[in-house]
């Protein structure tokens, strides 16, 4: 990251803006600005679905941004003034019982319609919806395993591998229901991604327990995604990448780590 070598680690440049940007990113962790990632993939995706409804072989177009932005506005409004405040969105935090797994079912069935809203569309274009409502709740289960960053030894960790198995098979076996439904519906955006996401629980699910594994498994999915949504919808690439190195830059003043990242920690901690 550019960031790091402008402003080394102990150098007077960090220490100068280490305090006040770890005053700020103690507010954005209080606001919950990382779970926007999860919010605006689900707005997008149902501005992507309803793309595709109206033609199958779009790719790479601007038109409809300011409208799709208004749309992360409006998501992201519900968010800060209702879910947040709330207490109803707390994906990672810890692990959700039936009753919050069903409601953020339909927080993300909420989120596909504000995206796929259209006066265009029929009711029967709903259970087109299914596919990507099955990807997100792979996606949550992976988020049952609450990793938590070690401040001592500057590493994430989770202690909590308990019914390992049944949440990572869930979790496997909701990505292919939306594979398969897919296909069935003729949609490469959400068939596409599925296939490249589904192997990130897989390993974590053969493999020994790492904590990297469920790094990779909890990031790489989404990121996978919302890549997916980028190639029928390139705008969403700059509120992504707003969001992204906000969160980097912020962290890595604060921490001394670089999150968001494409990395993991490869120790051995579990």
């Amino acid at each position: 990251m550019i960031v790091e070598r402008l402003f080394p680690p102990k150098s007077k440049l960090f220490n100068k803006w280490r305090h006040p940007l770890s005053q700020f990113g103690i507010v954005l962790d209080a606001q919950g600005l990382i779970q926007l990632f999860t919010i605006w993939t689900l707005t997008v995706a149902g501005i992507v679905l309803q793309i595709g409804l109206v033609n199958r072989f779009v790719y790479w177009e601007w038109n409809g941004w300011l409208l799709g932005l208004i749309k992360l506005f409006l998501s992201t409004l519900l968010f800060y003034l209702f879910l947040h405040p709330k207490r109803l969105w707390f994906p990672g935090e810890k692990r959700l019982n039936e009753k919050e797994y069903a409601s953020h079912f339909g927080l993300a069935l909420l989120f596909l319609l504000i995206g796929w809203t259209n006066i265009n569309n029929t009711l029967f274009d709903l259970v087109k919806l299914l596919p990507y409502l099955a990807a997100f709740l792979g996606g949550l289960a992976i988020f049952q395993f609450i990793i938590e960053f070690d401040k001592t030894k500057g590493v994430w960790v989770n202690f909590h591998w308990n019914n390992k198995q049944p949440i990572l098979m869930s979790s496997v076996g909701l990505f292919c229901i939306a594979i398969l439904l897919g296909f069935y519906f003729d949609d490469p955006i959400i068939t596409s991604a599925g296939i490249v996401s589904v192997p990130f629980p897989l390993i974590a699910l053969l493999w020994p327990s790492h904590v990297r594994h469920l790094q990779r498994a909890r990031f790489y999915p989404l990121f996978i995604f919302a890549m997916f949504l980028c190639v029928r919808a390139p705008w969403f690439l700059i509120p992504l990448a707003i969001l992204f190195y906000t969160l980097r830059i912020v962290n890595y003043f604060r921490y001394g780590i670089v999150y968001p990242s494409f990395g993991v920690d490869f120790s051995d901690n579990i």
